[in-house]
């Protein structure tokens, strides 16, 4: 029986004892629970000091009790436990392979998100009856997609506006409007990025048959957060518009500064600015302006009202058209 006991008590102690170490360069040694490694870092959980950051240039070796998930250098991947080694700069895994740890890419990663394309459409419709029939639709659309480095987004609009006269019949279109956008932005750090965008619009009203915007440039993420987002962009962009009234197309070479800035408040409302000033590089007097500002309230998970103040300027629009356009627009949106 107390043999037993004995034996009983050296298993409780050993079980106890178990623990991941890691032997210091420096002779001096720690004990815990290797949670990963990643860009030549160790994240290392010990009752002593607590969850600590250890570079793996200053380990010696290190031992793992439990199988640990290996990424190398060449790519090959493994789960096994870990014992030291006596080379310096190894361990030893299960299988007998000694492993150099400034080759040891990352250890237990984390698990990749999947990445999704995110948006919304936006529909609304204002229909008056009584001395006079108007009909105006509206609709929009944002579409984005946010990898490690790059992201892609495109937008696009579509207003339609008819005003009829009850009393003679006669029919006026006072808005015939759309717009397509698509931008993607390369980083090259956590929050610089270089960007990429073109821009199609059309605004049979204002006698613009057609306006391409193209252009590159250097951006910079300033805050990414899912309550908080806030980005600046400045770059050249190719204009090139064709109008009823011109017998020629203008084109011109424009400079580009834009940002874009939008915060979650409570119950997930969100309001959002969006700015763009294009002003051309060889004509002092040309210059466009683009923005808006908005608000977004959720109705349920997925629909939300949608309510915003849009304003587009032109410096030099066709003959007789006013320079400033400005649009108050309300509707639902169906978030995906």
């Amino acid at each position: 029986m107390r043999r037993t006991i004995l034996i009983l008590g050296l298993v409780f102690a050993v079980f106890c004892a178990s623990a991941d170490v890691v032997l210091f360069k420096s002779g001096d040694r720690l004990t815990g629970t290797v949670k990963s490694v990643d860009a030549g870092k160790m994240t290392f959980a010990s009752k002593a000091v607590g969850t600590v950051t250890i570079k793996l240039a200053d380990v010696r070796t290190f031992s793992a009790d439990d199988p640990v998930e290996f990424v190398l250098e060449d790519g090959s991947v493994t789960k096994q436990t870990v014992s030291t080694s006596d080379r310096d700069g190894t361990a030893k895994l299960f299988d007998g392979t000694e492993v150099e740890l400034a080759k040891i890419v990352q250890i237990n990663p984390k698990p990749t998100e999947k990445v999704k394309w995110t948006g919304k459409v936006t529909a609304g419709v204002d229909i008056v009856r009584g001395n006079t029939h108007t009909t105006a639709e509206t609709l929009a659309f944002e579409v984005a997609r946010r990898s490690e480095e790059l992201r892609l987004s495109s937008n696009g609009d579509y207003y339609h506006k008819v005003t009829e006269n009850v009393s003679n019949g006669t029919k006026s279109t006072t808005v015939a409007k759309w717009s397509l956008k698509g931008q993607a932005d390369w980083f090259f750090t956590e929050k610089n990025y270089v960007y990429g965008n073109t821009r199609f619009e059309k605004d049979r009203v204002a006698n613009l048959d057609d306006r391409i915007t193209s252009g590159i440039g250097y951006g910079r993420q300033w805050i990414e957060r899912k309550d908080l987002n806030v980005s600046t962009e400045g770059g050249l962009t190719w204009v090139h518009e064709r109008y009823q009234h011109l017998s020629k197309d203008r084109r011109y070479m424009a400079a580009r500064l834009a940002y874009h800035a939008d915060k979650t408040l409570w119950s997930k409302v969100k309001l959002y600015h969006n700015f763009e000033w294009i002003p051309s590089a060889n004509e002092n007097h040309y210059y466009l302006i683009n923005s808006d500002v908005g608000l977004q309230a959720p109705l349920t998970a997925r629909l939300a009202f949608d309510a915003k103040f849009q304003y587009a300027y032109n410096s030099d629009p066709s003959n007789r058209i006013k320079h400033a356009d400005l649009r108050y627009l309300f509707g639902l949106s169906w978030i995906f």
